[in-house]
């Protein structure tokens, strides 16, 4: 369990925008909620404890938000007619959500300097793909530092067990973003917004000796599946940029992930449970929610047809990136 961020306490949970300790929590919403203007500091003198004063500095400065409190509680005969307003979406808080998005834009902008703008037409083979996808999984880990600080805080040895679980199941998900976003869902897109060519010059490149009609045998029915039943259903969910960054934090933070200590997989819960929140907070109703979720299985099903495929290159002397290789290999 992650340790209080304001006072250091073992036992800590996430309250208002953070991970503290319930007495920090509550602390923090009485600070909040007095009448009294201003509290001044007095740590100069003897004390053993931090004054009210530096404490609430703290309090901000680990990421709690005034915001996420909640109102006194009304008188249970109070009238609801309040909640009823016009834009209810201005009351839901997406604190994490909005960060993940907008770190995504940075992202986006990151590739288009990174990536020199794809010639027209220009078709890329399985070497000429995989570079691209390795170069930008640099551009990825970096993207998941800066939406989640908990993730910048881990060891190397941890955020590489998580990255590397997750980053095959990000790739399936992308995909479907960038197909809505070039607007054709058949192409297998780059990061730089280039496209795959066809299946059997694809695999054609390097040393590989089977013939082109031997590699669509084997490898045509996993870009059927692709489609049929990874890429095209993704886009008939119609997810918008609140569930697509929603199901980023959602794989990220996955605390079945094989090789996680006990301590990393109770953060990765408490994470799930912070985006979780959010995520219902914004849709309709909670079909709405588990309709959104039900993405995650299909994600983890495309995953495994694409370790089969990787083995199938291996099989058949079709070179391929090592470390992309390792990633897709990955004991899960």
């Amino acid at each position: 369990m992650p340790n209080c961020s304001v006072c250091s306490n073992p036992l800590a949970s996430y309250h208002f925008g953070a991970i503290v300790c319930r007495a920090c929590a509550i602390f923090f919403r009485r600070f909040v909620f007095r009448k009294k203007e201003k509290v001044y500091c007095n740590c100069f003198l003897k004390r053993d404890k931090l004054c009210r004063s530096c404490r609430m500095e703290k309090c901000l400065a680990a990421g709690m938000k005034k915001s996420e409190i909640q109102g006194p509680r009304d008188n249970i005969c109070q009238k609801y007619e309040i909640l009823n307003i016009e834009h209810p979406i201005q009351l839901r808080t997406l604190d994490r959500i909005s960060e993940i998005s907008q770190n995504y834009s940075n992202l986006e902008n990151s590739r288009t300097t990174v990536f020199q703008k794809p010639t027209k037409n220009r078709k890329l083979d399985v070497l000429e793909f995989t570079v691209e996808v390795m170069t930008d999984v640099k551009l990825i880990f970096q993207f998941c530092e800066k939406s989640f600080f908990e993730f910048r805080n881990l060891n190397f040895a941890d955020k590489k067990t998580i990255f590397y679980n997750f980053i095959i199941k990000w790739n399936i998900l992308e995909l479907s973003i960038l197909s809505k976003k070039f607007n054709d869902p058949t192409q297998l897109f780059s990061p730089s917004g280039a496209v795959a060519t066809t299946v059997e010059d694809f695999y054609s490149a390097g040393n590989s000796k089977i013939s082109k009609n031997e590699i669509r045998d084997i490898f045509e029915p996993f870009w059927n599946y692709r489609y049929f039943n990874v890429n095209r259903p993704l886009l008939e969910m119609k997810f918008g940029d609140v569930q697509n960054m929603a199901l980023f934090g959602i794989l990220l933070w996955d605390p079945g992930y094989t090789n996680l200590s006990e301590t990393l997989a109770e953060t990765c819960h408490t994470m799930r449970k912070i985006i979780f929140r959010e995520l219902n907070s914004f849709l309709d109703n909670s079909g709405t929610f588990f309709y959104t979720l039900e993405a995650l299985n299909l994600i983890e099903r495309a995953e495994q047809k694409c370790r089969e495929e990787i083995h199938l290159c291996g099989i058949h002397n079709i070179e391929f990136d090592q470390e992309r290789k390792n990633m897709i290999l990955w004991d899960k």
